[in-house]
């Protein structure tokens, strides 16, 4: 009767107002290899999914949590309609939001019902996207099959940072006198950090994430996917500490962050009034 898979939502729901799901594509669909078999002869295996989703639903109403549905990558229009029917949020980063001309998308053009993000665990950072730092890790932990890889990610990096400058112009985020051309800004700068969450901040989602690690403006992820020990995973911690977080310069990037929240009104929005938290 799906009791361990209840009692696990309900566990994971006492402990805060909301609740994330990681690839909760699982739900509906999951790749099986067989053993003995290559990667290639799997399937993907549907799955029960109207069950275990109205369980999430109903144990969300239970505990008072909104739920949280990671669902990027190679998630169907119908897997999203779903948690859509059933009130489940959907995620949404910046990197990922992309028109078929390969423009990045206006704020207005993200959904309403999801969660906005400045990144995940197992993507660059902000401050790493602009410097690369993750094509950088790739390189060194020996997972690009050759040069040519490194130098097509790299190629397809610059036009991505030529794609969200414009885009942050257009918004006008950026004042005129900001350099046009991407390559004429070599790292993250206050001004380019600022619009970046000033992107976040201005999209219709109900909630918005900015990481710590995009606060503070770190060049390294949390996780780079395929490696185990050729990079230092879930080890990395904060900038500063605690004590250090009430003086300057950490007071710097919460000031810029809650300019932001006030200025998109999401400090008076009341997105969910049927929660308390």
């Amino acid at each position: 009767g799906y009791r361990l898979f209840t009692e696990t939502i309900r566990h994971n729901c006492r402990h805060g107002g909301a609740l994330r799901i990681d690839h909760v594509m699982r739900f509906f669909r999951l790749y099986w290899v067989p053993e003995g078999f290559e990667a290639t002869e799997g399937a993907y295996v549907q799955e029960a999914w109207e069950d275990l989703v109205r369980i999430v639903a109903l144990e969300s109403v239970r505990s008072r949590v909104i739920i949280i549905g990671e669902d990027l990558g190679t998630v169907t229009l119908q897997m999203r309609q779903a948690l859509g029917r059933f009130g489940l949020l959907g995620y949404q980063v910046p990197y990922f939001e992309k028109n078929d001309r390969g423009e990045f998308r206006l704020p207005e053009e993200y959904r309403a019902e999801a969660l906005v993000s400045s990144s995940t665990h197992d993507l660059p950072t902000l401050a790493g996207f602009w410097l690369g730092r993750d094509i950088e890790a790739r390189r060194e932990a020996g997972l690009l099959p050759d040069e040519a890889a490194y130098e097509r990610q790299l190629a397809e990096r610059a036009a991505d940072k030529q794609r969200l400058l414009e885009l942050l112009f257009r918004l006008g985020l950026l004042l005129q006198w900001f350099p046009r051309e991407a390559g004429q800004v070599p790292e993250l700068t206050g001004e380019l950090h600022n619009a970046l969450v000033g992107l976040l901040a201005s999209t219709p989602c109900r909630l918005m994430a900015l990481n710590q690690e995009d606060l503070f403006k770190e060049t390294e992820q949390q996780n780079l996917p395929a490696s185990i020990w050729q990079y230092p995973n879930w080890q990395r911690k904060m900038k500063f500490s605690l004590e250090e977080l009430r003086a300057a310069p950490a007071q710097a990037y919460t000031r810029m962050f809650r300019d932001w929240l006030e200025r998109s009104g999401r400090l008076r929005h009341q997105p969910f009034r049927n929660f308390d938290r």
